[in-house]
């Protein structure tokens, strides 16, 4: 009675599974089987229908909304592709532009060393000639005379003087000019200044050859520099080429003399200034 009252509480009805009349007599094993399967599978499942009610349909605000979002991705990835290549071709060409310079620089001081070996090689032929020359004079005088050749003590030209050579000249030169201008400190100096000016702008600009070239009739330098001839022997003796028109240097700057001129005049204007 307990279990009766409890089942009607609980609202609790079952329904027991059809019997088969017309197979009463099968084997109890199947109509386990058969009771079995059909408590397993009591709903046969429509595929075709799950997969239909899985399916979202987009209104048509929505698909343009998501193409929309879909062509800003395609081309957020297109312009982030096209700054990584032209990032990487700036690297190139910044790689390129250095190894361009290196070459320069390369083939700048090849071109250096090989002038200066060519003006060594012609100053030994020169001397050789020079003194081939001597020696045959020595031997006619001597011939032709009876005495002993005395050779004349000559100034030796620019061209002949080593670099350490024509540096003492320079400084002795300039010490010379100083000596000379103790009364008119202020043109000499102003004149000293337009000399340094000329050779730094040779020294720190090695490639450019305008400052290779002056006119000897340019007003400031007939006003500053003409008036020393000193001045005008130093030109010679740091590279410049007297062509007539013009002071040239015609090869390569020698940055040693340039760089001792510079140093000797600023030493000069200190001596003047105290």
């Amino acid at each position: 009675l307990n279990w009766i009252e409890l089942t009607e509480d609980q609202d609790i009805s079952w329904d027991p599974p059809p019997v088969n009349t017309n197979n009463v007599n099968d084997d109890d094993n199947i109509n386990r089987g058969s009771s079995t399967k059909f408590i397993d599978d009591p709903m046969p499942h429509n595929s075709s229908y799950s997969n239909s009610e899985n399916k979202i349909k987009l209104t048509p605000e929505e698909a343009r909304k998501k193409a929309l979002e879909l062509q800003k991705k395609i081309r957020e990835k297109k312009l982030l592709k096209e700054k990584e290549e032209e990032l990487q071709k700036e690297k190139n060409r910044i790689a390129m532009a250095k190894e361009v310079q290196k070459r320069r620089e390369q083939l700048e001081e090849y071109e250096r060393k090989k002038y200066i070996e060519n003006l060594e090689k012609e100053k030994n032929e020169h001397k050789k000639e020079k003194e081939k020359q001597l020696e045959l004079l020595r031997r006619e005088y001597e011939a032709k005379f009876g005495i002993a050749y005395k050779q004349e003590s000559e100034k030796k030209n620019i061209q002949d003087l080593t670099e350490n050579e024509k540096r003492e000249e320079i400084a002795i030169l300039l010490n010379n000019l100083k000596n000379k201008n103790k009364d008119k400190k202020k043109e000499f100096i102003s004149s000293l200044n337009i000399l340094k000016t000329y050779f730094t702008n040779i020294k720190d600009n090695i490639l450019e050859k305008k400052f290779q070239k002056i006119k000897k009739e340019n007003k400031i330098f007939v006003e500053k520099i003409k008036i020393y001839e000193e001045m005008l022997s130093i030109f010679l003796l740091v590279g410049f080429e007297d062509t007539g028109e013009f002071y040239v240097i015609k090869n390569y700057p020698n940055t040693y003399l340039l760089s001792s001129a510079v140093k000797f005049i600023d030493l000069v204007i200190k001596a003047l200034d105290t």
